[in-house]
């Protein structure tokens, strides 16, 4: 006869044979328990179930049929002999395994039988022979209850509470240990989920936390927040083809007037804590943080923002902040500075070395010598010796420049620009370009000046190739220079495309065009209506141009001691090659043709 068997699983032995009862629709006296795992809990989570093999137990007619097995686990059985409740124990055979005392004790407990003495039990079992014993002869005659022992930290911030297990009496109830905590004044933190599993699961003799209390938590303390670098470091520059610009350091930081460069984060308030017992652990409040403030900086009304009252360098100075007006260089401008970007006025006691880059708001003024490298100001230029610009140093001012030397530079003014000596130089001036002092020499280059040049001497006895040109706007002349080489280019691609059309439509009158070709064709034509409409505006402005220059002259040239031969004189639209020399004159444009006349002085 098949016998009801199942595997089942449970967190305690209890609910895992309860469980397979239920599956079963058995009673506990009529099946077998198999132990097959054992549970196992470590700091209260459960790592492994209890796992249990329960079997239908066999009629006495299947037992005599069995009877001939030689292997056959022990059991037990709970019956009533004369009105006592007695445990009858049957041995295992063979290689069956015995008896086991937990399925035991879940079945006397079942019945509500407590206070049994574990060690004269396990005796009985270990005898290994069948024996009924009477349930009373099991009991303790002084039973147990179970109890809870509460530990307390000394800081109150934690509380620990272990289960002693009964002895024959009964187990603590949840809410004993209520009124156990209460009584201890545990009243913060506590974890009744942990304390009921300790409860449901017999948790013995094992010291775990119930209770924990909170920390106070301190307010941050205020700070500053600086809308700028404070530590000065240097901060590479990455191109997008991947290489780093070592030139470009970015040591400087400037602000505008009005920026805001610094701003207070205002403290925060603590959150308290408590413990365990109930008491609260006030919490300390952060501490507020002061400006330093240096020069030229304001700080706003409520006392919460610092802005910069000028335009300059913001710097923190032993935890002060201010703004310099004049950024200075002690030494050369070069791979220990990188460039300089200023917003005010840039004083350099070294040199600039080729290939640096110098850009100021204000005056720039370098008291050693400029080499191929760039100053662009919105102020003045002031080079206290000169500059070798080695024909890439460029020059270009708002205002005015003022060099002792130029030599192989470009150099542009919206005001005049002043030298002693000017050589082999491109430069342009709005204003004036003066030649003065010992010297006041130009030699070679181009040099423009929309109201007059003034030298000593321009060329040089070797007939130095020179080209002065005054009366006209340096910036519409190159305007107008510009605009007729895009026109020769415009011209240039408008024959090219020409071409195309005429042959593509060649092609068309022979045979089918491919569908690329056609489309080749096309689009040539909407660029060639596009040239056309191109060309003519650049024409139109060319000729605007031309008009205006045609116009413009009332430039002059004054020269106190010579002009030499190679030196090529533009006035307007009139030009003059100097082919002897010509000593002490004043050179002008008179009736649409130039004059040399007589030397009327700066």
């Amino acid at each position: 006869m098949d016998r009801k068997s199942i595997i089942v699983e449970g967190k305690t032995l209890q609910e895992a044979i309860k469980n397979g009862l239920e599956q079963l629709n058995l009673k506990f006296e009529n099946v077998n328990v198999e132990v097959l795992e054992e549970g196992k809990t470590i700091l209260n989570f459960l790592k492994k179930k209890f796992k249990v093999k329960l079997t239908e137990k066999t009629s006495k007619l299947e037992k005599n049929h069995t009877s001939e097995n030689t292997n056959e686990n022990g059991r037990f059985e709970l019956n009533n002999q004369e009105g006592n409740d007695c445990l009858l124990i049957i041995p295992s055979k063979g290689e069956g395994k015995p008896v086991s005392i937990e399925e035991i004790i879940v079945a006397l407990e079942e019945k509500e039988i407590y206070n049994i003495d574990t060690e004269k039990l396990k005796a009985y079992i270990k005898e290994n022979k069948s024996i009924s014993i009477n349930i009373k002869d099991l009991e303790i005659s002084n039973p147990v209850d179970a109890k809870v022992e509460i530990e307390i930290s000394k800081d109150e911030m934690k509380a620990y509470m272990t289960i002693i297990p009964p002895k024959g009496g009964i187990m603590i109830k949840k809410e004993d240990i209520e009124s156990i905590l209460k009584d201890n004044q545990i009243i913060y933190g506590i974890d009744k989920d942990l304390i009921n599993r300790m409860i449901d699961e017999k948790k013995y003799n094992q010291k775990q936390v119930i209770a924990i209390g909170k920390s106070p938590i301190n307010g941050q303390d205020g700070k500053i927040k600086y809308h700028f670098n404070t530590e000065n470091k240097v901060k590479l520059q990455i191109c997008e083809d991947g290489k780093v610009d070592y030139k470009e350091l970015n040591i400087l930081q400037c602000v505008k007037k009005g920026d805001c460069i610094a701003e207070k984060i205002l403290p925060t308030d603590g959150i308290d804590g408590m413990t365990i017992t109930g008491k609260v652990l006030k919490a300390k409040s952060g501490k507020t943080i002061g400006f330093k403030k240096g020069k030229n900086v304001i700080e706003t009304e409520d006392g919460l923002k610092l802005i910069a009252e000028v335009n300059g360098q913001v710097k923190l100075n032993n935890d002060k902040v201010e703004i310099l007006k004049v950024y200075e260089v002690n030494g050369n401008v070069d791979h220990s500075t990188g460039n300089i970007h200023f917003i005010g006025k840039v004083i350099v006691r070294g040199n600039v070395r080729s290939g640096f880059k110098i850009e100021s708001s204000d005056d720039v003024e370098v008291y050693g010598v400029v080499e191929g490298a760039t100053i662009i100001a919105d102020g003045n230029i002031i080079l206290h010796q000169g500059i070798h610009g080695q024909n890439v140093g460029k020059l270009i001012s708002k205002k005015e420049i003022f060099s002792k030397y130029m030599e192989s530079c470009f150099a542009k003014a919206n005001g005049s620009i002043y030298a002693e000596v000017i050589m082999h130089c491109n430069l342009r001036s709005k204003e004036s370009i003066i030649a003065s002092g010992k010297k006041g020499m130009i030699v070679g280059g181009e040099i423009r000046a929309n109201l007059e040049v003034n030298a000593n001497c321009i060329g040089s006895p070797m007939a130095t190739v020179t080209k002065i040109e005054v009366g006209i706007d340096p910036e519409i002349k190159e305007r107008y220079e510009s605009l007729k080489l895009e026109s020769e280019a415009l011209h240039k691609n408008k024959e090219n495309i020409k071409k195309a059309i005429e042959l593509l439509t060649k092609l068309s009158k022979n045979t089918k065009l491919s569908k690329e070709k056609q489309a080749m064709l096309m689009k040539s034509k909407i660029t060639e209506k596009y040239l056309n409409q191109k060309i003519e505006s650049v024409h139109k402005t060319l000729d605007n141009l031309q008009h205006i220059l045609q116009d413009l002259s009332n430039g002059r040239i004054n020269v106190s001691s010579i002009v030499h031969p190679g030196v090529r004189i533009v006035i307007g639209n009139s030009v003059y090659y100097v082919r002897d020399d010509i000593k002490c004159t004043t050179i002008s444009r008179e009736d649409g043709e130039i004059k040399i006349g007589s030397y009327l002085g700066k």
